[in-house]
């Protein structure tokens, strides 16, 4: 049985930027954020405003936490009153925010080697913005999406749209 190797090199420039983008580029900058001794249910009333998952906890501008909806609600139940709840009441995932510096492969790393989907991101110490796993799989689809373009550019056998593949 033989092998066939295939490499394709792909032109980054012809659209696609996922390899050369900065972190800065892809950040969410309105970030819900709250002090450690908020109540939960300002938490819960900023997040829904913002239809986010989280909040990220900051003591003198800094991110120190990260409370996600699922915490919360696991705190919750039973006989514990949201209203007597601060957000210190709440376990906060560590925090291990990146710099606004970073690549995005090696954002991807960091999150991958810590097992988080959310993750502040710092500019000189201070909260920049937020990315999620979510964010990163929406800019990993525009990316794939650019060099199928490019590749049907090249292959007219690929012309067909993706629903004539599988009717």
């Amino acid at each position: 049985m033989s092998t066939i190797r295939l490499r394709i090199e792909i032109d980054w420039t012809m659209g696609g930027q996922f390899g050369l983008m900065a972190l800065l580029d892809i950040v969410r900058t309105r970030v819900v954020t709250h002090a450690p001794d908020d109540s939960v249910v300002a938490a819960v009333d900023s997040m829904r405003e913002e239809a986010v998952s989280c909040v990220v906890i900051v003591d003198d501008g800094r991110p120190t936490g990260i409370v996600s909806d699922r915490a919360i609600a696991l705190q919750i139940g039973g006989d514990r009153d949201p209203a007597d709840l601060a957000l210190r009441d709440v376990p906060a995932g560590d925090v291990d925010p990146v710099d606004a510096d970073i690549g995005v492969y090696e954002l991807l790393e960091h999150m991958a080697n810590r097992g988080v989907r959310r993750v502040p991101v710092v500019d000189d110490g201070g909260l920049a913005g937020i990315v999620s796993i979510s964010d990163l799989v929406i800019l990993l689809g525009m990316e794939l999406q650019h060099v199928a373009n490019v590749l049907r550019t090249d292959a007219p056998a690929y012309e067909r749209s993706p629903s004539d593949l599988y009717e």
